[in-house]
């Protein structure tokens, strides 16, 4: 998939290749407020967590949202690098600068380099302190000379990490000072005439928990269970259920799941939130497919097509909760409840036309069978089939509702999805 993902990369990359560089030159934006995000190589990448795109935790220090995000720790100290592409790339450059803004939640050293036709340049570090925003402008010419060359990718890093240190990395406004316009201009009409990768779905079982890795090569670890062996144990003897969370998590699960009027960024969380109560809260291992390792799955493949296509994320969870006797709650019976709830992994969307798969690989269930999608689009209630794709088109940019039906095994329920159209 990694592969066919990146035919138009090379296609772009070789015709630019052979093209001259033109006289004048501009500023090429790879990345500014979440409008141009990008794809993280697998290969050699080293951070813990998949990029967040479009993150928001505020305006930081002249880094205004959303910016990229990238968070974790490990047992080790290291280094934790990775490599970036962009829609703008491949492109060629003579000279300039690389620019972009950096912030870390630790001090650190930080490093960028560039992927090219000439290999890949040296690294240029920069010290950052905690919590400060630093513009950093690499020189070109200090990276490969003063010579026309092309580029396809960025690499960065932050070096000596220290063990056990939850470090989050923020990336913002990175630009190349003086690409050619000519080709800016071939790779735009490549991004737009070339058709989107031919996507591979998985017919397997919904119930199997158990899913090979689709896009990334690293899978995301297993949730931390909330219950003890021995607790589970207890627990499981009173119910038939394989997951019971608390009365207090399934009064969340409920707002969540009915809310009708949320921000894209709450509509895409809310999912992630819900599937997290359910795996927590599992009396076993294995019950149902690892949500937080789908979500990841499919922010990575929305990411690699510029957030024009990605497949629906969808929870089918039986459970129980332990409801309150009394007011005291001193006393508690678990009760049967069900989860079915729709969400997409990206709060944004490109363009004006997005592309949805209903992929069984992206169902996390305990059930066997398969809920029935539907979207209502062009006026109507359309079927979006397992192992098909549905074209959604929006009428204007902005903050924009989606309107989904999933129905199974006599439950239906009615979702609005937001998400916000550049």
């Amino acid at each position: 998939m990694n592969n066919r993902m990146s035919r138009c990369a090379a296609l772009i990359g070789t015709v630019l290749s052979l093209s001259s560089f033109a006289q004048d030159c501009q500023e090429l934006s790879l990345y500014k407020n979440g409008s141009e995000s990008g794809k993280m190589e697998t290969a050699g990448n080293t951070f813990p967590e998949p990029p967040e795109w479009s993150a928001n935790w505020g305006e930081m220090d002249g880094m205004q949202p959303p910016y990229i995000r990238l968070s974790g720790m490990k047992q080790t100290q290291g280094d934790w690098t990775g490599t970036l592409s962009f829609q703008t790339l491949p492109t060629s450059i003579q000279g300039g600068t690389l620019s972009l803004k950096v912030r870390s939640t630790q001090k650190g050293k930080f490093g960028v380099w560039l992927y090219g036709d000439f290999g890949t340049s040296p690294i240029s570090f920069q010290n950052v302190e905690a919590n400060t925003t630093t513009a950093i402008n690499v020189s070109i010419a200090n990276l490969i000379g003063n010579k026309n060359v092309l580029v396809n990718k960025i690499g960065f890093g932050i070096f000596d990490v220290p063990s056990y240190q939850y470090t989050t990395l923020f990336l913002d406004d990175i630009a190349l000072s003086c690409a050619s316009n000519r080709n800016n201009e071939l790779a735009a009409t490549d991004a737009v005439t070339e058709t989107s990768p031919e996507y591979i779905y998985d017919n397997l079982q919904p119930s199997n928990p158990k899913r090979p890795g689709k896009f990334l090569d690293e899978p995301a670890p297993e949730t931390s269970p909330a219950y003890t062996q021995e607790e589970r144990r207890r627990i499981a003897d009173s119910t038939s259920q394989q997951i019971v969370v608390s009365e207090q998590e399934h009064q969340q699960i409920i707002r969540h799941a009915k809310a009708t009027s949320v921000t894209p960024k709450q509509s895409r969380d809310r999912w992630f939130r819900n599937m997290y109560f359910m795996d927590r809260n599992r009396l076993r291992d294995s019950v149902i497919a690892n949500p937080k390792g789908l979500f990841y799955e499919a922010e990575t493949y929305a990411a690699a097509t510029g957030n024009q296509a990605m497949p629906i994320l969808i929870g089918n969870v039986d459970y129980g909760y332990r409801a309150c006797r009394d007011s005291s709650c001193s006393s508690t019976s678990i009760q049967n409840s069900r989860l079915l709830q729709a969400s997409l992994p990206t709060a944004s969307v490109s363009g004006s036309i997005i592309t949805i798969h209903y992929d069984p690989y992206f169902v996390s269930t305990n059930r066997k069978n398969l809920p029935v999608v539907e979207i209502f689009t062009d006026r109507t209630w359309k079927v979006l089939e397992p192992n098909t794709k549905l074209d959604i088109e929006f009428e204007s940019a902005g903050i924009q509702k989606l309107q989904i039906r999933l129905t199974e095994g006599g439950l239906t329920v009615n979702q609005n999805l937001f998400v916000e159209v550049k």
